[in-house]
């Protein structure tokens, strides 16, 4: 199974754009602590919104299966629903009300909200959803819907005007949650995607790929009208750029702002810089390819693990605006394991090197500046590595191709962030790429518990193990955990985290 890169920057909190050079960073404190909410916590109806997100040019789309950038996603979360989505970390129905599995997890039985109608008026059914289940796993498709390999889409049966009976590729106990963690918009029944009809509280007025997108309220939403009257999401792909277009007064609100931004701070009073909260928070890393030579070898991944300082990447890359992660990915997800981190062992670290025997080993790490730091943090890594005897050479390249997947597999480590997205979710789309899952037999046993059990205790246990597994000897160098921040006017309210902080949701959002 594939995965693909638009679900790989999902999950990632991916976002390009100019990042910082570690030639620039200091360690120091924060000159000031961003806020994670002013003023008004409910929008007053009417107005515009105006936002600026990382744009995709030429490759952003209507399709809500296409197009990964932060533009992209944002836009998409507003026009098309989910059957399922999250409030903060808790699941939430969406378009459908609930999905029961069989008590042998190998079928659920999908219930939908009643009452709910597209932007052109028509009626949403029971047909939608099936006819999006087959539009989103399609083979056709560049990249079919990784939903594909644990549903049966194909065989998936319209039981009546709200119901559909779906079976499962392999037991699946809470398919909720795998349906609202995966991109799963519904799209009408008969209509292409790019017609943008979608049953969200927001319908396309205006498009201009890599420019700019129109959207206005859809009175007719089935959770309430939204506040604003329209939202104008701008596109930009320098991120300064993005935090210039709200200093200068031509946007309103932008997420993902570089860390040197929120060291100068501003001085407008109706400006203020805000954190998503420890809930928003990414983990930032390194995966080791544990398919081949030197990482293959669970002590040359310890060696890593050992061999990095933690403390001096936060400092060094976020300024200050995070802290030491301890190598596991979904921080702040249920389950999570908030084990202490690594503290740097350079005498053990080379100990485990020699016993390794890869001595004056030179390692490829691929890296682009998708993510604010991902490349300044390579450049720190070497630099660290090269105490206990490992040279790490930096694959830089540019965006586009930074998820090409013959040549992730012939690289020996990628730099990688995954938000505080459910277990289930980091772990089954890390093993479903070679370069990036552990080959363990241990852990591909507890993540199948995990996936299948309707027990919750089981469940725990499974997860755990997986946790065990990855701590002895994982192939994730999580160092740290970084603040996601966003600058905005005082009187933007409504803005919601709904999965990742990077993209937030704006279906609830205006002016205060």
């Amino acid at each position: 199974m594939s995965l693909t890169r638009r679900e790989l920057l999902l999950s990632a909190g991916l976002s390009a754009g100019a990042g910082v050079l570690l030639s620039g960073c200091n360690a120091s404190e924060p000159g000031s602590a961003p806020v994670q909410a002013s003023g008004s916590a409910t929008p007053r109806q009417g107005g515009t919104l105006r936002a600026v997100f990382t744009g995709g040019g030429a490759t952003e789309s209507l399709d809500p299966f296409a197009g990964g950038a932060p533009v992209d996603l944002v836009r998409h979360d507003v026009v098309f629903d989910s059957l399922f989505t999250f409030r903060g970390n808790e699941l939430a129905p969406a378009l459908a009300k609930s999905a029961t599995p069989a008590k042998d997890g190998r079928s659920f039985v999908l219930k939908l909200r009643e009452g709910v109608v597209w932007h052109d008026g028509s009626k949403f059914t029971a047909q939608d959803v099936l006819a999006s289940f087959k539009y989103m796993s399609a083979p056709q498709r560049p990249y079919p819907s990784e939903l594909s390999a644990y549903f049966d889409f194909a065989a998936a049966k319209v039981v009546d005007e709200l119901t559909l009976q779906v079976p499962t590729r392999q037991a699946v106990g809470d398919p909720a949650l795998l349906l609202a963690a995966f991109p799963a918009k519904i799209v009408k029944s008969g209509v292409t995607a790019t017609k943008a009809i979608g049953t969200g509280p927001y319908r396309v007025a205006a498009f201009a790929a890599g420019r700019e997108t129109r959207l206005k309220k859809f009175d007719q939403y089935w959770d309430g009208p939204a506040f604003a009257d329209e939202i104008v999401l701008a596109s930009l792909t320098d991120p300064q750029a993005k935090v210039n277009a709200v200093l200068t007064g031509s946007a309103d609100y932008t997420a993902d702002i570089p860390y040197t931004s929120a060291k100068t701070g501003t001085n407008s009073p109706d400006l203020e810089i805000r954190t998503a909260g420890d809930l928003g928070r990414v983990g930032f890393g390194f995966v080791l390819n544990a398919t081949r030579a030197p990482f293959r070898d669970p002590r040359a991944r310890k060696a890593v693990r050992l061999g990095i300082d933690r403390q001096a990447l936060v400092d060094s890359v976020l300024l200050g605006y995070g802290e030491p992660a301890n190598d596991l990915f979904g921080a702040g997800s249920k389950y999570f394991s908030n084990r202490e981190p690594l503290a740097r062992n350079v005498d053990e670290a080379r100990k485990l090197v020699k016993d390794a025997g890869i001595e004056g080993a030179t390692v490829t790490f691929r890296t682009a500046e998708y993510e604010i730091g991902y490349n300044a943090s390579t450049q720190l890594l070497a630099e660290q590595l090269k105490d206990i005897g490992i040279t790490v050479k930096a694959d830089v390249v540019g965006v586009p191709e930074f998820f090409d997947v013959k040549a992730l597999g012939q690289t020996d480590g990628i730099v990688f962030s995954i938000g505080a997205i459910p277990l289930l979710v980091a772990y089954t789309r890390l093993a479903a790429y070679p370069t990036l899952g552990l080959p363990d037999n241990q852990l591909r046993g507890a993540v199948t518990t995990a996936l299948a059990s309707v027990d919750e205790k089981e469940r725990q246990r499974a997860w755990v193990s997986v946790q065990d597994v990855m701590a002895d000897r994982g192939n994730t160098v999580v160092w740290g955990l970084a603040d996601t921040l966003s600058i905005a006017r005082k009187n933007v309210a409504g803005v919601e985290v709904r999965g990742q902080a990077k993209y937030p949701y704006l279906g609830k959002a205006g002016l205060a």
